[in-house]
């Protein structure tokens, strides 16, 4: 994505650049959609990176979003296609420290003056803008307290976690509208009190590439010395404590017994380290199932989810939303039936759902899908068109209207009736 505007002023608190981004004229690497949205919207983030996706379906839906952000490193060259920042887990103490510099970023930057919305989209800058600015706009990914928690700051239930909850609570009931991207994230806003009507659920934006992607079997045929009719399974990569994998890994192994009872030409392919491996070899040694694995490093998982035949999505991939790369990528998915994963597919579009963890029902359903083949691709063609339809970026943009509507209506000091047209009067030279 390219960016044409960019102004820089100093920061009267530490001399740190404040930048600020106008995307309104940005060049697209797509055909634009010729609906007209015309909310003027700056979103306040911490990592650009992070609301890039969102931007570029706004762009498409015809919106004019401008970013501010205070970590741009002041000689790089704006956020050029795989350049990213470092990326940093604050604590809950810097992050109430942060507050004071984003009141000021956004107070030099004059925000709340040159657009019509604040979309914040972490704490400190929420606290700031419900603090400036009514009509404000905040992004919840995840509570921030389990934030913290995750990244081992601080325990979940700790009184440091429970006094920023309530700080959290603060910016979610002053907020017009709150954004959240699955049903866990909404019933979180709910036990705080926020109104039903201010909650509005917009899935992630899928990335373009992902819808155009090509399978590649001929690397795979070649690496497992399979044959060209041969059915690949793959499950993702695993992430939990060593007791845990190594359950997870048994139970792979068990499903690829029992489905090679009816088919043969089946192989499966796992992702993990160097130790996950030693592991699965053990294991699958012991079941005489060595010729039929392949065990893969980490960083070929891309490759794999583009070109597998079935992907098994378990429990312990539910948080990490592969399984909605899985659909985009036009690959049939097996998806155990939890929240997380009808949060992708409410309806099961393009997937088959299994009992989470159950050995036999996963083969069953693994097994009428090796032997389906047109049932397979006709699977995965409708969950690659789900995600077309419900998750390409113009979609996803298109549906921040409605959440910008909400927002600008609660605005207050200023006229708060939605923008109308313009028109300007064409004058005919004779």
């Amino acid at each position: 994505m390219g960016y044409t505007r960019l102004t820089s002023q100093k920061d009267s608190a530490g001399g740190a650049k404040i930048f600020r981004v106008d995307l309104a004229q940005a060049d697209t690497r797509r055909q634009l959609s010729q609906k007209t949205y015309p909310w003027a919207v700056i979103h306040a983030c911490e990592l650009a990176r992070d609301v890039l996706p969102i931007l570029e379906g706004q762009l498409a839906a015809g919106m004019r979003p401008s970013l501010l952000t205070p970590n741009i490193a002041e000689q790089s060259p704006l956020l050029k296609p795989g350049k990213r920042e470092e990326a940093r887990a604050l604590s809950l103490l810097e992050a109430w420290n942060r507050v004071r510099e984003w009141r000021n970023l956004m107070h030099e930057s004059g925000a709340d003056r040159s657009a019509e919305l604040l979309h914040a989209h972490s704490f400190s800058a929420g606290m700031a803008a419900v603090r400036a600015s009514s009509g404000v706009v905040y992004q919840l990914k995840r509570p921030i307290e389990k934030l913290a928690s995750a990244a081992g700051n601080c325990d979940e239930n700790s009184w440091l976690a429970r006094s920023f909850r309530v700080a959290e609570q603060f910016v979610l009931t002053r907020a017009a509208a709150v954004v959240v991207n699955g049903h866990s994230q909404r019933l979180a806003c709910l036990e705080r009190g926020v109104n039903a009507a201010n909650i509005f659920l917009i899935p992630e934006p899928i990335e373009h590439s992902l819808l155009e992607s090509v399978p590649e079997r001929n690397w795979l045929i070649e690496l497992t010395g399979a044959e060209p009719e041969t059915v690949f399974l793959l499950v993702p990569v695993i992430s939990g404590s060593e007791s845990e994998n190594r359950a997870a890994f048994l139970r792979c192994l068990r499903v690829l017994c029992n489905v090679r009872r009816g088919h043969s030409d089946v192989r499966l392919i796992l992702l993990g380290e160097e130790n996950a491996k030693h592991a699965i070899f053990e294991i699958a040694s012991a079941c005489n199932l060595m010729p039929w694995i392949c065990v893969l490093p980490p960083s070929m998982q891309d490759r794999a989810l583009a070109t597998s035949d079935i992907v098994i999505c378990d429990r312990e991939h539910a948080q990490n939303g592969v399984a909605a790369e899985v659909l985009a990528r036009g690959r049939a998915l097996l998806a155990c039936d939890v929240e997380q994963h009808r949060d992708i597919t409410p309806d099961g579009r393009g997937c088959l759902w299994f009992r989470a963890c159950e050995v036999d029902d996963i083969a069953k359903r693994a097994s009428f899908l090796a032997g389906n083949p047109q049932f397979r691709r006709a699977l995965a063609s409708a969950g690659r068109e789900h995600c077309r339809t419900t998750r390409c970026a113009e979609a996803v943009g298109a549906q921040y209207d409605a959440v910008y509507r909400s927002a600008f209506s609660k605005r207050k000091g200023r006229d708060a009736n939605t923008p109308k047209p313009q028109f300007i009067p064409l004058h005919v030279g004779s």
